[in-house]
């Protein structure tokens, strides 16, 4: 999620802007806002304006509304993501061919209520704006150094401001109405979720039209009517101070009416799209610059019988770093700013419905500047960590010829000076440390690479297309380091040599652990497949065992299912004889002995599933290999050392 954004929304009048910055997670500090009125010459240098008002250098989310933008839903079966990528591929291409253009596009799932189970199909939104609008757009930033981000349906905005900031339940229901000066901008959500998204018209215009043709004035004159005498209040409920002012009223009140006729048309059509005939509205909210009109909030609730009023996005905002000036605009309206706090949470909140409409071109850009650049780093990196590995496999080898030659040497010279003896197995013993040291710091690298063999061997499985690993990360923890080496009895000559355990301070010992963080898409068979995967990365040749510490976190809000592992390097113990077929292998965790002081008559470990188990140690090919090793190492943290600890 970014901690920064930008929304700037570039009406047929008017140009807002907000940008906003991450707090917590559920705080934002406005930095800046914008508002002014527009024309026909100053809306292409509307970059030029924001930069004049210390705009500069931010990626801008852009409200898309009007004609040169397309909201389409259609309903396609459950499909993983790739399959329904090449979908909608064909869907906007469609969609240009028929609007006589190159379109910018971008979808998503809706994630609309299934009480009963009964969808058998996924509703799929797209945006589309035509790359003409989209061009100009971009042009119009570039004036002032600003760069697109994005461009997004303003109704989606409108959702976005409401979902993030407004405090809701999750059975309530609740119209957004941003009413600009040509387009009305509608959604509809419930408990946070996205139900429906459309741009229509007409917008506040048309009041100022009303009037011109009621009192036969230009449209400067009609706008000033409408912003200082205007008034809808329903008949019985207004005051007129004068008797224009009901001229007025009386001749913009039919426009409230097409206006509410409009709102409720388009709950109609929502009902048939989301296929929930009983969808009922709790409350309307009201935005945008045409929402000031007087008394526009309680025609709407008399015509819809529910709650209306309008909507503030900033009630959670930190609005201390605004200007004096700036904070008094947004005090006075704060309504009209909402679609452009939307646009800036696109893609810095995860109640958010994040779209990315953007040319193609820069959409690849975008996507190596997010994507390419660390999947590059990412392998430059696997490569060092490669070379290393390598590198230090190979100077362990090595170490180990040279200590090997050395005790040779030393032993044929038995009849060499003391003082030479000694000098030699310093030498050795250098040696021998330097060796196990360079094998335990190895020995991460080689359960990462086993790690990423097992995954990459079950994701090859075409069952799997639908699991994605986000995170693969190599956990390390030093410890100390048991050891031995050979040492001479006494400060004096020939008093002979004996063997002596030594344990060196942390940074020498190594246990490692490789976390995966993954999602998985495929709705209902996300389980299956989690089971699959987790049963996969255990079903493996090295003895790494796959733990689940949190299990699988479901599918919400149109995410995928997400899950972790743990991968230990487990033990694998050989039963058994080979010769009579008994011979078979059990991986166990957390092994231990059940006396490391005496004679140990059985292993003590975990399965892969935690229940704890005994074997006898007779029964344990190797037996005498596995005791010494386990005995070097000594009891876990907590263990005891008698029978039955």
């Amino acid at each position: 999620m970014k901690k920064e954004g930008l929304g700037v929304t570039i009406g047929s009048s008017s140009l807002r802007a907000v940008k906003l910055r991450k707090k917590g997670p559920m705080s934002y500090v406005v930095q800046r806002v914008f508002s002014e009125r527009l024309d026909d010459t100053t809306r292409a240098v509307a970059g030029r304006a924001l930069a004049a008002r210390g705009f500069k250098g931010a990626g801008a989310t852009v409200g898309l509304t009007g004609r040169d933008v397309i909201i389409r839903y259609t309903q396609v079966p459950p499909v993983p993501e790739w399959r329904l990528r090449n979908l909608m591929k064909f869907e906007v291409e469609e969609v240009g061919a028929q609007s006589g253009g190159d379109v910018s596009a971008d979808f998503r799932r809706l994630n609309l209520p299934d009480p009963e189970g009964e969808r058998d199909e996924d509703t799929i939104l797209v945006a589309l704006a035509r790359n003409k609008h989209m061009d100009a757009l971009i042009k119009s930033l570039d004036q002032g150094g600003l760069k697109l981000a994005a461009g997004l349906p303003s109704s989606v905005a409108l959702f976005n401001a409401f979902a993030v900031n407004a405090t809701y339940t999750e059975t309530e229901t609740s119209l957004l109405v941003n009413i600009g000066n040509e387009n009305l901008d509608i959604a509809i959500q419930r408990g946070g979720e996205l139900l429906f998204a459309r741009n229509a018209t007409p917008g506040g215009r048309a009041f100022t039209e009303a009037i011109m043709q009621a009192f036969n004035t230009s449209e400067g004159k009609a706008e000033k009517m409408k912003k200082s005498k205007g008034d809808v209040t329903p008949k019985g409920q207004a005051k007129y101070p004068d008797p224009t002012s009901e001229k007025v009223a009386n001749a913009i009140m039919g426009v409230a009416g097409q206006m509410s006729s409009l709102i409720q048309s388009t709950l109609m059509i929502a009902k048939a799209q989301t296929r929930m005939p009983d969808l009922k509205v709790d409350r309307v909210q009201l935005a945008g610059g045409g929402a000031t009109l007087k008394g526009l909030d309680k025609y709407l609730s008399q015509a819809m019988g529910v709650p209306v009023e309008r909507y503030d996005p900033f009630a959670l905002c930190d609005l201390s770093q605004l200007s004096d000036e700036d904070r008094a605009l947004v005090e006075k309206a704060p309504h009209e700013f909402a679609v452009a706090v939307g646009l800036a949470q696109n893609e810095m909140a995860a109640e958010a419905f994040p779209l990315l409409v953007l040319p193609a071109a820069l959409r690849r850009a975008r996507d190596f500047a997010t994507k390419g650049i660390w999947a590059v780093a990412a392998a430059v990196v696997m490569v060092g960590v490669l070379y290393v590995l390598y590198s230090g496999r190979n100077a362990a080898a090595s170490e180990a010829e040279d200590m090997a030659l050395d005790k040779e040497a030393i032993y044929k010279k038995e009849t060499r000076r003391d003082s030479d003896l000694r000098k030699a197995l310093t030498t050795a013993n250098e040696a021998l440390i330097k060796h196990e040291l360079l094998a335990q710091r190895a020995h991460p690298g080689g359960l990462y690479s086993k790690t990423l063999s097992i995954i990459e061997g079950i994701l090859a499985d075409p069952k799997m297309r639908q699991v994605y690993i986000e995170h693969l990360e190599l956990q390390v923890r030093d410890d100390n380091y048991n050891y031995s080496q050979w040492e001479p009895k006494s400060g004096k000559a020939a008093r002979g040599y004996q063997e002596v355990s030594r344990s060196r301070k942390a940074n020498t010992a190594r246990e490692a652990k490789v976390r995966v963080i993954g999602r998985i898409g495929g709705g209902r068979k996300a389980r299956d497949l989690y089971r699959g995967f987790v049963d996969g990365c255990n079903e493996n040749p090295f003895g790494i065992v796959a733990v689940a510490p949190k299990g699988l976190e479901p599918a919400r809000s149109n995410r995928d299912a997400r899950f972790e592992l743990l991968l230990y390097p487990g033990m694998v113990i050989t039963l058994g004889n080979k010769a009579d077929n008994t011979e078979r292998e059990v991986v166990l965790r957390d092994v231990r002995l059940d006396d490391y002081e005496e004679d140990p008559t059985k292993l003590i470990g975990r399965r892969l599933d935690g229940v704890q188990v005994e074997i006898p140690i007779e029964d344990v090919q190797d037996r005498r290999d596995l005791v010494r090793d386990l005995q070097a190492k000594g009891p876990p943290a907590g263990a005891g050392t008698g029978e039955g600890s």
